[in-house]
């Protein structure tokens, strides 16, 4: 069974809880995004049509839980082997809070494409590499709701171009 941390208004971790409770009682929790770029553009996952939630959607290159005990950089790291087989160094672009309802901390890290990438048959089903100025083109895509703060993020004075 999966368990996540579950977090204070400040981000600390105050006590764990199986996934499905975390879902189900909208506990406070943290996400990791990962960002690739290569020569200039990112790329964005598209989710494969098995995943449970927003299948299809546009997502961040990776991303997913905080494991339980677990810390957001090795979170990331492992969302990004798992879904692209990617092993690279990771920069922190931000940490900011996601709240629609259910209040989530994201950390958002950024890296550079350092091999080919190997998407997971489960999760992944391709993707598309976008330049900053091209984000306008999310507007006509199914996307995760949590894409375009997190483009915001990486790309402050393009990414209001992506809002619908």
């Amino acid at each position: 069974m999966e368990r996540m941390d579950v977090i204070d208004a400040e981000g600390r971790v105050v006590g764990s809880a199986p996934r499905e409770q975390v879902y189900g009682q909208k506990l406070p929790h943290r996400i990791v995004h990962v960002m690739v770029e290569h020569d200039g553009k990112v790329f964005l996952q598209r989710r494969s049509m098995q995943m449970k939630f927003m299948p299809g959607h546009l997502c961040t290159s990776a991303g997913g839980h905080v494991d339980a005990g677990e810390a957001p950089l090795d979170a990331a790291r492992r969302e990004l082997r798992e879904e692209l087989g990617l092993d690279s160094p990771l920069s922190l672009v931000a940490e900011f809070v996601f709240d629609d309802g259910h209040h989530r901390r994201i950390f958002l890290y950024r890296t550079r494409l350092d091999g080919e990438m190997r998407f997971s048959e489960r999760e992944v089903v391709g993707g598309l590499f976008l330049a900053p100025e091209e984000l306008g083109r999310l507007r006509d895509e199914p996307c995760h709701p949590q894409l375009l703060p997190c483009l915001e993020h990486l790309f402050p004075e393009q990414a209001g171009g992506a809002r619908p």
